[in-house]
């Protein structure tokens, strides 16, 4: 039986308007733990992270900190270009920074995990992120959406995967130890194949 493995590209060019700040910079905040499509799969996301028990976690793309906000109890902290997001960092009680740390590449502290959830259908190149960031951290939580096509995605996003086309995205620089739908996301948990 053929698997077949499927990944969109949805943008012309080199870089997604998705991926900039001007099309971040005005869009509202990011309340994710508090919607229904968003709220299981970012508890699902605290369960896993504390089933691996990283010594430290850095939130690339944390949006408002809701994730943050559930394992606020061990050693984390994130970071969000959305100015809108920065306003839930201090209502959650989570440490956060606004950077761009995708386009600038430029991460001033590395976990020993790094949580990508719902953030590599944002990006301009989903395979070099996820291989810069094996380069610097022992384990990987990552998250998007699992049913969307060329043809039916958000129109927010870059890029779309399907469960095969997700895991191998990741699997060439992390170990895929765990890959499961979480509603109408999907969620791989990987081990650093680089470090």
């Amino acid at each position: 039986m053929a698997v077949f493995v499927t990944e969109w590209r949805l943008f012309d060019g080199d870089t997604p308007a998705v991926s900039t700040f001007a099309f971040h910079e005005h869009r509202e905040r990011a309340p994710h733990l508090e919607q229904t499509h968003h709220h299981d799969r970012l508890v699902r996301t605290a369960d896993l992270i504390r089933e691996i028990g990283p010594a430290s976690i850095v939130d690339l793309g944390c949006g408002d900190g809701g994730l943050l906000s559930l394992i606020r109890d061990l050693p984390s902290w994130g970071y969000d270009f959305a100015p809108a997001n920065a306003a839930g960092w201090a209502e959650r009680g989570v440490t956060a920074e606004a950077r761009d740390v995708f386009n600038s590449r430029d991460v001033p502290r590395w976990g020993h995990l790094a949580v990508l959830t719902e953030v590599l259908e944002h990006v301009a190149d989903p395979h070099g992120i996820v291989e810069w960031v094996s380069r610097n951290v022992g384990w990987v939580v990552a998250s998007s959406p699992r049913n969307e096509t060329g043809a039916d995605h958000a129109d927010c996003h870059a890029w779309a995967w399907d469960m095969d086309g997700y895991r191998a995205l990741i699997e060439p620089h992390f170990e895929v130890v765990g890959h499961e739908p979480a509603g109408w996301s999907q969620i791989i948990v990987g081990r650093s194949r680089n470090r």
